[in-house]
């Protein structure tokens, strides 16, 4: 497959690309002016004085995410980047692709690198979206075959003869405008990601940086854009053909029915300063920001400069007092379990605690299996205090912007006219699933971005993030990170109830029957989830007061389907042996 460091194969782009549409039935804006614009100047003159000082903006709320990428989209004046994982064909990425093709039009050069594995299906929108402008391309990530939709030989024939290929993806998330602001962190591009979806949100978190760190944002873009595994939509035979085909390819892709979705937005994009028309959006001068990230190289085992996972355990290293953590899977390799326990070693008192998600709301049940399965080694050995994230946490209407017209929205499409006739009002709308991957090493060190801190992220894909150090950001994290930790929001595991000789017993099958990575069939776990008692006072999952003040609510709490802890414990019990892969 051709990559787009071929020169030939840019020729043969070439001769696609000048079919592409001009649109002219809109009038072509100027950009706009940007307060990111003036920080990441005011950044680079802290450079030239020998400061290392940048300007970050934590993105928590999916709206503002959104609104800060419409907003830096409409900002640009000589080039746009995104790599993404996964692109979604639904409403809110055509809103965004329609941004990208306005800043085209007005001269600017737009780049997009998605993951093949995660790209729209169908061709026809990958050729609309391939023909959309002459400033605009597309490149796919290590396709799977010579066309978009491999079919199910193709399938079989990736899954039996090109595992590697199939297992090693690109994770990396970054929007770069003009090389001098950066978004890093762990969205995607699709509703779900940005408050647009009535059913299921992921609470992610991004961060803009507006500083020199974006010159390393730049050039691991550079790396992966021209790596020979970039290919090209119209390099693929049925987006090629899809191409050909078409008629009005300078037709936007957003549906003129899907405004209101983004009225909003749309609205507020325009102004300076985001912090001033969004209170939520916070920008902070931090001391110093590094940006780390994998090569494609890290697919070959040769490594051009540190990367992420080299960089994630120099600082790890210096850890003396505690780690607080976000993940939406809870799962190590050895190597991670091993560099922990050596700070351990060194700190006896080292603390870690983990905010991750409850099976009801995971959105991976295999991986929350694995999870599950090993989770006294996590609990136990490890010393991690674990927090499991509840579907319809009680700060639901903080983590989402414009709650309430969700819901409204929901009950006027299910029939019902009285809010006051719905029974558990706080269960209707999204369900709320943990996206983040974030850390906090001793309230000082702060780091956002795409890795999971899992095996698959450790060994297996790309990824990148921005570690900022600092204290009043990494205080400001914690913060945010220990919120989801609290009782309203989650449930508190820690050992299970004790009865005498029965106990003993049970946890000495447990600890046999986990360590196999098949016929783990022992029923009984170390641990079990907590739900704090009213009128009571929170404590650690450790005080010996713990369980006179919380109540066992199971090891699946609120888990609707009988059948969804049939299959994980099933996958607990047989796949033991695919932790590595997860």
């Amino acid at each position: 497959m051709a990559g787009c460091t071929s020169i030939p194969e840019r020729e043969l782009e070439n001769a696609f690309r000048y079919q592409r549409l001009k649109r002219n039935d809109i009038e072509i804006a100027q950009p706009i002016p940007s307060e990111f614009q003036e920080l990441a100047a005011r950044a680079r003159a802290h450079r030239a004085a020998g400061s290392t000082a940048e300007y970050v903006a934590l993105l928590e709320l999916g709206d503002d995410a959104l609104l800060a990428r419409i907003h830096l989209i409409r900002a640009a004046v000589r080039s746009i980047d995104i790599q993404t994982f996964i692109w979604k064909d639904d409403p809110t990425s055509r809103f965004v692709f329609d941004e990208l093709v306005k800043a085209a039009e007005r001269g600017v050069l737009v780049r997009v690198l998605i993951d093949a594995l995660n790209m729209p299906a169908s061709p026809r929108v990958l050729a609309r979206m391939a023909r959309a402008h002459r400033n605009l391309e597309i490149c796919l990530y290590k396709p799977l075959g010579e066309a978009s939709v491999i079919g199910r030989i193709g399938a079989w024939d990736n899954l039996l003869f090109k595992t590697r290929h199939l297992n090693r993806r690109m994770h990396n998330k970054l929007l770069l405008i003009d090389g001098q602001i950066g978004v890093a962190g762990g969205r995607n591009y699709s509703g779900q990601y940005y408050d647009r979806n009535p059913d299921f949100l992921f609470r992610d978190r991004d961060v803009v940086v507006a500083g020199p760190s974006v010159g390393d944002m730049q050039e691991s873009f550079e790396l992966f854009w021209q790596d020979k595994n970039a290919v090209f939509l119209t390099q693929l035979l049925d987006v090629r053909q899809a191409f050909e085909r078409l008629t009005n390819g300078g037709d936007p892709l957003a549906d003129p029915a899907d405004a209101w979705r983004f009225a909003e937005i749309d609205a507020l994009a325009n102004a300076r300063s985001l912090s001033k028309v969004r209170p939520t959006i916070q920008v902070f001068e931090a001391d110093e920001v590094r940006f780390a990230y994998d090569t494609p190289r890290k697919f070959s085992g040769k490594k051009e400069r540190m990367d992420f996972d080299d960089w994630f355990e120099f600082v790890l290293r210096s850890g003396q007092d505690r780690l607080v953590y976000q993940t939406p899977y809870l799962i190590y390799s050895r190597d991670q379990r091993r560099g922990i326990n050596r700070i351990r070693s060194k700190h006896p008192d080292f603390r870690i605690v983990a905010s991750s998600n409850s099976l009801a709301a995971a959105d991976h049940l295999h991986v929350y299996a694995l999870s599950f399965k090993h989770r006294k080694e996590l609990y136990k050995k490890t010393g991690i205090d674990i927090y499991e994230s509840k579907p319809y946490p009680g700060d639901r209407p903080r983590y989402v912007h414009g709650l309430d017209a969700i819901v409204d929205r929901v009950i006027e499409q299910s029939g019902i006219e009285n809010r006051e006739d719905i029974e558990q009002i706080e269960r209707v709308g999204p369900l709320l699933c943990i996206h983040a991957k974030s850390f906090v090493l001793d309230g000082k060190v702060a780091l956002i971005g795409s890795h999971n801190f899992d095996p698959r992220s450790a060994k297996l894909n790309t990824e990148c993030g921005v570690f900022i150090h600092d204290e009043a950001v990494a205080l400001e994290l914690e913060k945010r990170i220990l919120n989801a930790c609290e009782p309203q929001n989650a449930w508190t595991v820690s050992k299970g109830p004790k009865t005498p000789v029965i106990s003993r017993f049970s946890g000495f099958i447990g600890a046999i029957s986990a360590a196999l990575p098949v016929f783990d069939i022992w029923p009984y776990r170390y641990t079990t989830n907590y739900e704090l008692k009213t009128d009571c006072n929170p404590l650690s999952p450790r005080d010996p007061d713990f369980r006179q003040n919380y109540v066992d609510v199971g090891y699946f709490p609120e888990v609707p389907e009988a059948g969804t802890v049939i299959q994980t414990r099933l996958i607990k019990a047989f796949f033991g042996w695919a932790r590595p892969f997860m």
